[in-house]
């Protein structure tokens, strides 16, 4: 069980008495997800009909920003494909992609760029080395949950990352970026929970250089440390993330800057922002991303104040959800991260986690379609409103309470002692 001490901060015990085999299951798990994913794009996309295999089609522009690895040109990974087809997250993918594209180039296998092919036999190798993913975010999963207190249910928890986060965004959109800078963030907070905060912001700015979307946990996390540690902790989270990127800004600035500092969006292939022409051809998201980063200081302050596990992953679930409320272009990738910590959220209050699930569910699933716009984002709007509306509730209520006991401490620790009067 957690250890708390007179901050109110949690400590741990030790790692292998509260979940003596934290592997077992997101190993068995992640096995389970290879084969899901494997599945889907492969047999039973020819089993629905299709010509050939489905494979997302973004999962190809981090295999190609790979192959610049093996040919030494690191630096350059942000000129591949056109200005409708480009990688535009962090450098760290392309990294750990480049054993694949190793192969690939050995072995003289195809890949479905630049042209389509209907059956990539790179996929076959490509595959079940990026799903692999699902490994480290179940394993993640697991060690947050259980740093945070959760002793029964932890497999639900993995159940609910698996369901949320892997098949959304690795299976359906083969975004494996998004799925490792999820499974970083989770580190990190583990690290802050057991009172690692200077080790744990470095998981933090690791999530960042997969997925640029990830700065969004950084004003929760400072927030969340003691006090005298906000400073060396916001600058383990964001010093190291803004010198490797200022690298590739540097040694490419034309391409590296379209991709890490104003990546291109295009409503035809999402849903456009009421406020966006669905006409529009191309959109840059900056502007409008900077109220998430707002938001997210919001919820900061708002839990700035002795803040226990529970009501820290609430604020980061509230804001990395919030970030559909600023996109100009959305896609369901985009909810999963914040679905899925909104949840665990609620675990931790001891709530059921069914309706959230649920909800969340329904949210994900409503992608695909494409009613009347109005009616689109009336009944999604509907659907996070039940999925934040709780939360953030949560949220208010801890800071109207922890402002009304600090007068009162003040007073108390203000006051001379008994000896000292006499």
């Amino acid at each position: 069980m957690l250890a708390i001490d007179d901050t109110g901060r949690a400590g741990r015990y030790g790692e292998g008495e509260l979940d003596p085999h934290p592997w077992r299951g997101a190993l068995l798990l992640g096995l389970l997800a290879v084969a899901i994913g494997m599945s889907v794009s492969t047999w039973v996309a020819l089993a629905l009909g299709r010509g050939g295999w489905w494979i997302p089609g973004d999962a190809w522009s981090s295999l190609r920003a790979a192959h610049y690895i093996p040919m030494g040109t690191y630096p350059l990974i942000y000129e591949t494909g056109t200005i409708r087809d480009v990688y535009v997250a962090g450098p760290l993918l392309p990294l750990l992609l480049a054993p694949v594209a190793v192969i690939s180039n050995g072995f003289r296998m195809h890949e479905s760029y630049p042209l389509a092919q209907q059956y990539p036999n790179s996929w076959l190798v490509f595959g079940p080395y990026a799903l692999a993913c699902a490994v480290p975010l179940l394993y993640a999963a697991r060690a947050l949950a259980t740093q945070a207190g959760i002793r029964a249910g932890r497999v639900a928890t993995q159940v609910v990352f698996l369901v949320l986060v892997f098949v959304p965004i690795a299976v359906v959109y083969g975004h494996y970026e998004d799925v490792l800078a999820v499974a970083l963030l989770c580190l990190g907070f583990r690290d802050l929970f057991a009172k690692r905060e200077l080790r744990g912001a470095l998981w933090i700015t690791g999530a960042i250089l997969f997925k640029q979307w990830a700065i969004l946990a950084v004003p929760i996390y400072v927030a969340a440390c003691p006090r005298p540690l906000w400073r060396r902790a916001a600058i383990n989270c964001l010093v190291p993330a803004a010198v490797v990127m200022g690298f590739f800004l540097a040694a490419d600035y034309k391409y590296a800057s379209r991709a890490l500092l104003h990546p291109p969006t295009y409503p035809q292939i999402g849903h456009a922002a009421l406020w966006i022409s669905a006409a529009s051809q191309y959109q840059k998201d900056v502007p409008a991303r900077w109220g998430g980063v707002v938001l997210a200081c919001v919820l900061a302050w708002m839990i700035h104040r002795r803040p226990d596990p529970a009501v820290v992953i609430t604020a980061l679930g509230c804001a990395l959800f919030g970030r559909v409320l600023f996109e100009s272009v959305l896609h369901g990738y985009y909810l999963a991260p914040g679905i899925a910590f909104l949840v665990l959220g609620d675990q931790l209050h001891g709530r059921p986690i069914v309706t959230k699930v649920t909800i969340g569910a329904l949210a994900l699933l409503m992608f695909p379609l494409h009613p009347q716009r109005l009616l689109w984002w009336a009944v999604f709007y509907a659907l996070a409103a039940a999925l934040i509306a709780g939360p953030l509730r949560d949220l208010a209520r801890h800071a109207r309470q922890t402002a009304a006991s600090e007068p009162s401490s003040a007073r108390q620790s203000s006051m001379p002692t008994g000896g000292a009067q006499r």
